[in-house]
């Protein structure tokens, strides 16, 4: 498949957009088009330890619905191989965050295993995630450019992931300029296809602000519509919006919706599509770890999971004049008992596993059990979620005073899963917390506390997706007649809350900025950095191996 370049670097490259709806006809008759896409892999190029995904799918042999382990890039690279096959001239791209947030065999060599990886899978374009910008956007850049800096690159022979990440909506925040290319234009057989990509307008309420200083983001699908014009007068006959942004579908959905209503399809996604030019003629998305394959308005909208457990083949028709007339979907699992691995991709794991293999396998502690990221209801906490409170404030009162610690849950990358009789390495918990935060302290009033756990509480039908606390935090809600939701009595330290007197606050430093729309712990005052999360996570542990039985679920209940 050749590849044009209109590629508009402002300062670099990120955030991709998909293949783009008919601006020239065909050439001639009906045409096809398939597209591959995948998204949040996280830097997942291990098929275990942590197993990316459990696909709860029928077993290939037997039927039975049951989890089954998925992705690992060896498997992901035969299920595309395979895809391809059958579609020689299919476009695959990427709906962002392929690294960031990644496991230490990734993470440790600062994800330039997974982009040579990527360079393998024949991407033409991704999108730009949120977490592409842990680093920095230099950082990305060098990454994206295959450059390795004064220090040298930690993989040898890094040579870049071979394609552009696409982030018409990322600027510069002082000249309003891209700073990465917006599009590129590639030739799929008859077609000539742009594939147009955006960042998620929220990225700064989900990343520390040093990381992201300098840029803005604008809507994305204003920014894809005005590149309409453009795309067509590069002679684009078909349009494709590849987005870091996505929606969440309710309990009881599936990644395969035969009908593609997608009934309880719900997020951003759903007003950037009803947005979105008609010229583009699908919506490659990401960022909400989703697998779903529904239509809005008439137009696919896809999502292929995370962790390279999924694979989307989407598959366009269009008529002599250009337009869609059959639009169809399905997301493939990639299943580890389904693909054999693929040799090459393997030994490039494996060359990973050993350069990393002394710091991931640095046992821990041998722990009495695991925990769980996930809460269940009436319970707002989870069990992983309390003990990363509780490493955080053990930590803080090893330094001085602390009254009570938080836990964005989005943070928690992985469940902690244990062994008998085997200890926990420092490669479990790094996969459940990647990012390397900083703890830090702050105070807040009694006041501005009850406010940020009144904000929090889930609206109508949201699901609850609770800031995760400390031991010594204790509360319950309810939803009240008109529908919103209502605090009951807060207890610290087994003491009701007093809002005129001062707390000492531990959280991360996302948190403390702001992060996760909390923007109430912004007012915090007298700010001192204590250390890492991770630290403060092995500390604990190591000292007390049975905090994990100390953690169970029951800190925050709905009535």
């Amino acid at each position: 498949m050749a590849h044009t370049s209109s590629l508009r670097f402002g300062a670099s490259l990120l955030v991709a957009a998909l293949l783009a709806g008919c601006a020239t006809p065909p050439a001639s008759g009906p045409t096809e088009l398939t597209l591959l896409s995948i998204n949040d892999f996280h830097g997942n190029i291990q098929p275990a330890k942590p197993t990316p995904l459990m696909a709860r799918v029928p077993d290939p042999t037997t039927g039975e619905v049951k989890p089954q382990p998925a992705g690992g890039v060896a498997h992901l690279a035969t299920a595309l191989a395979q895809l391809k096959a059958r579609n020689p001239n299919a476009v695959v791209v990427a709906g962002g965050d392929l690294i960031g947030a990644s496991p230490l065999i990734s993470n440790l060599l600062r994800d330039e295993p997974t982009l040579a990886a990527m360079s393998e899978l024949g991407i033409t374009a991704s999108a730009l995630g949120n977490h592409e910008l842990d680093a920095g956007l230099p950082e990305l850049l060098r990454q994206a450019r295959g450059e390795c800096g004064a220090n040298g690159c930690l993989w040898p022979g890094y040579k870049g992931p071979g394609f552009p990440y696409l982030g018409a909506n990322v600027l510069d925040a002082a000249t309003g300029k891209p700073l990465l290319p917006t599009h590129v234009i590639t030739q799929a057989g008859k077609l000539k296809v742009a594939v147009a990509g955006v960042a998620t307008l929220d990225t700064p309420k989900v990343i520390v602000a040093r990381a992201i200083r300098g840029i803005r983001f604008t809507d994305e699908a204003d920014t894809l519509n005005a590149l309409v014009p453009q795309l067509k007068a590069e002679g684009a006959q078909v349009l494709v919006a590849v987005m870091h942004e996505g929606g969440v579908q309710g309990p009881g959905s599936s990644a395969n919706d035969p009908t593609y209503a997608c009934p309880t399809l719900t997020g951003r996604v759903q007003d950037i599509a009803k947005r979105l030019d008609p010229a583009y003629a699908i919506i490659i998305g990401g960022h909400t770890h989703q697998a779903y394959t529904c239509k809005i308005n008439g137009r696919l909208v896809v999502q292929a999971g995370s962790y390279g457990g999924w694979i989307t083949e989407s598959h366009l028709k269009f008529d002599a004049q250009g337009r869609v007339t059959e639009a169809t979907a399905v997301n493939h699992p990639v299943l580890q008992s389904v693909y054999a691995p693929n040799a090459a991709l393997a030994e490039l794991v494996a060359r990973a596993a050993a350069l990393t293999e002394a710091a991931r396998t640095k046992p821990v502690a041998t722990l009495p059990q695991g925990a769980s990221r996930f809460a269940k209801e009436p319970h707002g906490d989870s069990a992983l979620g309390n003990l990363i409170a509780d490493s955080q404030l053990a930590f803080a009162r090893k330094q001085g005073p602390a009254d009570v610690a938080f836990m964005n849950p989005g943070g928690i990358r992985a469940e902690l899963v244990v062994e008998p009789g085997k200890p926990t390495t420092m490669s479990d918990l790094l996969a459940i917390q990647p990012f390397g935060n900083d703890i830090v302290a702050l105070t807040l009033t009694g006041q501005q506390l009850w406010d940020i756990l009144q904000r929090q509480l889930p609206k109508g039908d949201a699901a609850p997706r609770m800031l995760q606390p400390s031991s010594t935090l204790r509360y319950r809600w309810r939803a009240g007649a008109d529908g919103n939701p209502q605090l009951g009595e807060i207890l610290i330290d087994g003491q009701p809350l007093n809002r005129t007197r001062d707390y000492r606050v531990v959280v991360n430093n996302f948190l403390s900025e702001g992060g996760d729309a909390q923007t109430g712990f912004k007012h915090g005052r007298d700010r001192a950095v204590l250390g890492t999360d991770i630290d403060a996570l092995v500390e604990l542990l190591r000292d007390n191996p049975r905090a994990v039985l100390q953690a169970a679920p029951g800190r925050i209940v709905r009535e």
